[in-house]
């Protein structure tokens, strides 16, 4: 019985380690346009008042309610769009080693850190949807969610404003 539950467990883990890649690949090789073509909007003003509220603190720290957090980075669809959007960000960042080899690779590397505390924060607020009754810390990690993304789409396009200025206006609408 154990044997079969290691034997489950290891399909499982190489199932996930090949989607991984083939999807890492698969943005690989999509050009730029048809990467920028594929972002989501994101309701970015009220993103950034959440992000902002958790990276700059100031003497009136409970001034954003759970709800209010919640319609500002526009619910469960916002933070699908998030999560969607987190591997085109990084394909983006990593798009821009043809022009400035050595900033891409560790801004792609700051930006691929954040990708990865913003997928922990969404899959602990869907589990606390599930299964808690009581929802405390799912504004923790809309807190967190919404830092991530932030700092990620910041990341991006002062990358793009130092090294790739051309093609900055458009990805900054798309963003």
């Amino acid at each position: 019985m154990g044997f079969l539950a290691f034997l489950i467990f290891i399909i499982g883990c190489s199932a996930g380690i090949v989607l991984v890649y083939s999807r890492a690949h698969k943005l690989r090789s999509t050009d730029w346009d048809s990467l920028v073509a594929k972002i989501q909007q994101v309701p970015f003003r009220g993103l950034e008042i959440v992000a902002k509220d958790h990276l700059q603190p100031n003497g009136n720290q409970l001034k954003l309610e759970p709800g209010d957090m919640w319609a500002l980075v526009g619910g469960m669809e916002g933070l699908r769009r998030m999560q969607n959007n987190a591997d085109l960000i990084i394909a983006l960042a990593a798009y821009v080693r043809l022009w400035n080899f050595e900033e891409a690779i560790i801004v792609s590397e700051r930006i691929r850190h954040d990708s990865m505390i913003l997928r922990r924060a969404l899959f602990r607020i869907r589990i606390q949807m599930m299964f808690s009754p009581r929802r405390l810390r799912v504004p923790f990690y809309l807190h967190q969610a919404a830092s991530s993304y932030y700092l990620m789409t910041k990341r991006l396009l002062a990358l793009y404003e130092t090294s790739q200025f051309v093609l900055y206006p458009r990805l900054a609408e798309a963003l």
